[in-house]
């Protein structure tokens, strides 16, 4: 049950985050409304990978089984040069051995779909383009665009990384350039593309990976270093992808092919400094509003996840709004900042240019124990309250 001071509260996005949080929060008791600014919640974005951390999480939400009959079960992961030659394995299917949940890749609109549909209508209010907030003491005031009013006890923004809930507590905050681009497409799956593998390719300065997501499909990502703010065409973004990636491993330049020059996704790669506040009063933050990371560990989505099931869990045990919000924020900033941290710094490798460097990286991952590799992952996924993989 949640604290008798709770009663109603009101998340700002209807993406992976605010979903969830919207499910957790009615199973503690409270009356939930969603604010997303989509006219409607279609086929959009590409795939996305869930560790076992996240599909831990889901099976408390009700979404785990449907989650995995709908995505692709992933046991094996690889790193590679664009030649092919392999410099590093993983093993995600031995974390289904430790931690009883599988590693699991699926389309974003298939995920939604699920979460959504764990939801009674009317909770989700699509469209909802602007919105003013006015907190007070007691409660919190949002009027909405079109003139609904909603008084309620706790405000989530849970609205992405260019949050409006976070510049309205933050407005000091600022986004932090990567350095380079990504691109994504989903295709129908070649013959060529192994089930249950995952596989990236470092070059110099680029990157691309292929990720199947159910029994047809197959997701794949790219990457460029340049300057932020580049805009492309649909078919020129499409040529420099395949003049880029040309004389790579099979099957990049054949996914490239098959991917219809206006179904590619691009976007300038962003995070943000790991924040020590949150919240403010009775408004908080939630997923990329608050802790967004670089897509090089592909825990963005599962931090969300994550978190939405850490503030539920603080509610419930908090006497009061500031105690709830208190704990939620001192148990989720330092696993957050980590995750952004280290995922920062793959970033960096992963798009060195400088020749030597690019040898000298790919020599290093070659040479690093599989043992290593083990235990870095198990950090990453064994929440919550998981054992580590023993050393050896």
């Amino acid at each position: 049950m949640s604290n008798a001071t709770i009663q109603r509260a009101m998340i700002i996005g209807g993406g992976i985050g605010g979903l969830c949080a919207a499910i957790v929060l009615r199973q503690i008791g409270i009356d939930v409304t969603v604010l997303e600014k989509a006219p409607v919640l279609g086929n959009v974005g590409a795939g996305l990978v869930l560790w076992p951390n996240a599909i831990r999480v889901l099976r408390q939400l009700g979404a785990a089984e449907a989650i995995i009959n709908a995505g692709s079960a992933i046991d094996h992961g690889q790193i590679r040069t664009a030649a092919g030659k392999i410099l590093s394995r993983s093993e995600p299917g031995e974390l289904r051995q430790l931690l009883g949940e599988p590693t699991v890749a699926i389309h974003r609109a298939d995920l939604h779909a699920i979460l959504l549909s764990l939801l009674p209508a009317g909770v989700v209010r699509l469209g909802v383009s602007g919105f003013t907030v006015a907190p007070s003491q007691t409660g919190v005031t949002v009027n909405s665009a079109g003139g609904q009013t909603d008084r309620i006890d706790l405000l989530i923004g849970a609205d992405g990384i260019h949050s409006q809930v976070r510049q309205q507590l933050f407005p000091a905050v600022k986004l932090r350039y990567a350095g380079y681009s990504a691109w994504r497409g989903v295709v129908n799956a070649p013959d060529t593309v192994a089930e249950g593998i995952t596989t990236e390719m470092w070059g110099r300065g680029s990157r691309f990976g292929v990720v199947p997501i159910d029994a047809r499909r197959v997701y794949w990502y790219a990457t460029l270093n340049q300057p932020a703010g580049r805009d492309y065409s649909p078919v020129s973004q499409k040529a420099l992808l395949q003049q880029h990636f040309a004389g790579w491993m099979r099957p990049v330049e054949s996914l490239l092919e098959a991917t219809p020059a206006e179904a590619i996704l691009h976007h300038d790669i962003y995070d943000i400094a790991p924040l020590l506040r949150w919240s403010q009063g009775r408004i908080t933050l939630l997923g990329d509003a608050v802790h967004p990371t670089t897509p090089n560990m592909g825990q963005g989505a599962c931090m969300a996840i994550e978190s939405a099931w850490a503030l539920a869990r603080s509610i419930a045990a908090a006497p009061d709004v500031p105690t709830a919000l208190a704990a939620y924020e001192q148990e989720r900033q330092p696993r957050t900042a980590w995750i952004t941290n280290q995922s920062w710094q793959i970033g960096r490798l992963g798009q060195l240019e400088n020749g030597l460097g690019c040898r000298l990286r790919d020599a290093v991952l070659a040479l690093t124990p599989a043992s290593v590799v083990k235990t870095r992952l198990a950090k990453v996924t064994a929440y919550p309250d998981a054992p580590l993989f023993n050393q050896p």
